[in-house]
């Protein structure tokens, strides 16, 4: 009985292992209602299967196998927009331009001390210091101080057009193609990612390694240009 509990909890190590190795290790650092609920159901499968003893080795790691290829097909899935909000949700601004957006901030059940209490813990002791507050996916807070910080935004994610972040910015989908053509580039699908900073313009990584901003292009590291 010691000896099969031994083995499971092993085995259970070792594909718990397996599953955050798959996942990839950002995962740690930014945690979304997708690893939160993974997490639930890691420890369950793991902790229901070590104690009982009708159920083989085999089971747990065959579950913890599914439960990969499903995490897997989860995450392919997020390249699109409407998977991307259903299951992660987009960052919403809390504060804009100095304004409290009631509706956003009642909406995710939040109260003013509780608010300020968030604020004071990013250093900030007073309304009147605030520029923007936007709401992170991770439930994190991040907080933009008046004369302090350029804020930037990410427009284009995986060659996907960022529709809120658009939005926010008060700009549209034909505006960031005839501005990303004048680089060169007819669609967004060969393109990582675009960030645009109002003060300093677009940064633009394609899915080839190449970095553009401002006039220059830039390869990524180990990339090696063919001799004509």
């Amino acid at each position: 009985m010691l000896g099969t509990i031994a083995i499971k909890l092993i085995a259970g190590m070792l594909g718990v292992l397996f599953f955050l190795r798959i996942i990839g290790k950002a995962q740690m650092a930014q945690i979304t209602p997708l690893d939160t609920v993974s997490a639930f159901v890691i420890g369950a499968l793991v902790g229901g299967v070590v104690y009982s003893p009708d159920v083989n080795v085999l089971y747990l790691l065959f579950s913890i196998g599914v439960w990969t290829l499903f995490n897997l097909l989860i995450r392919f899935s997020l390249r699109f927009r409407i998977f991307r909000k259903l299951f992660v949700g987009n960052s919403v601004y809390i504060v804009r331009n100095g304004t409290l957006n009631l509706k956003v901030f009642r909406r995710n059940g939040l109260e003013m001390e509780q608010f300020r209490t968030l604020l004071r813990e990013k250093g900030v002791y007073s309304m009147f210091d605030v520029d923007d507050v936007r709401f992170e996916t991770n439930g994190q807070f991040t907080v933009s101080i008046k004369g302090k910080t350029t804020e930037s935004f990410l427009l284009v994610d995986n060659g996907y057009i960022l529709g809120e972040s658009l939005k926010s910015i008060g700009k549209d989908e034909p505006w960031l193609i005839h501005n990303l053509k004048k680089y060169g580039y007819e669609n967004t699908t060969e393109l990582y990612c675009v960030e645009w900073t109002p003060a300093r313009g677009f940064y633009i990584a394609t899915k080839d390694g190449k970095i553009h901003h401002g006039e220059k292009v830039k390869k990524a590291p180990g990339k090696v240009e063919a001799s004509a």
